[in-house]
């Protein structure tokens, strides 16, 4: 028995560790999935949070997330690695729920006295990070994300496997977003128009 399951990992794409990982979840080893959500959750964690701008909710699709994989696992190909197979999943719930929230707020009628800035997450704090979080989530969705996984170490291959759109597009679209979040931070005073060119001259 232990035989066979090591033959049938030689023969699987990726890396000699993410084989063995992908066998023993595909055999349903509780161990595995253990293993599994431990090395990839806080990564998906930051990028799912840095998308929704809402911990509770990042933490809901963190676990539909795995879920998912999951009961897919026998699917998967191993095409690409398994943390963009992951991102791909996290990214594609995280899509999904940002059109279900555009659609319900636009349909949903307000109450007296109440502001649409209520429906929002409530951040405190002054620190930069927050401040630039604040300005991507002004921006087109799949800059943002394109900007957060480039943030989170994902090469730029990756991220076109994580969107399904040609590696081309994904870097015309961070050129494209880190010159907007420069002009976004400059305009805020967040750093001087000539740093914010230098930014802009780098993409």
């Amino acid at each position: 028995m232990t035989e066979k399951r090591d033959e049938s990992v030689l023969f699987l794409p990726g890396t000699l560790g993410e084989r063995a990982l992908r066998a023993r979840l595909v055999a349903g080893e509780a161990s595995a999935y253990r293993e599994c959500y431990q090395q990839y959750a806080p990564r998906l964690m930051r990028l799912l949070t840095g998308i929704l701008r809402n911990k509770a909710r990042a933490e809901e699709l963190l676990q539909e997330t795995f879920v998912a994989a999951f009961r897919s696992m026998v699917r998967f190909r191993g095409d690409v690695s398994l943390a963009t197979w992951l991102a791909r999943i996290a990214t594609n719930r995280a899509y999904n729920a940002i059109r279900d929230d555009t659609r319900a707020k636009r349909l949903a009628p307000l109450h007296a006295g109440e502001e649409t800035t209520e429906l929002e997450p409530r951040f405190e704090g002054r620190d930069l990070a927050r401040k630039v979080l604040d300005l991507l989530d002004q921006m087109d969705a799949a800059k943002r994300v394109a900007l957060l996984l480039f943030a989170e170490g994902y090469t730029v291959s990756e991220i076109a496997e994580v969107s399904g759109e040609p590696r081309g597009t994904i870097l015309a679209r961070l050129s494209r977003g880190r010159a907007e979040l420069s002009l976004r931070m400059a305009e805020a005073g967040l750093v001087s128009d000539g740093v914010a060119a230098r930014m802009e001259d780098r993409t």
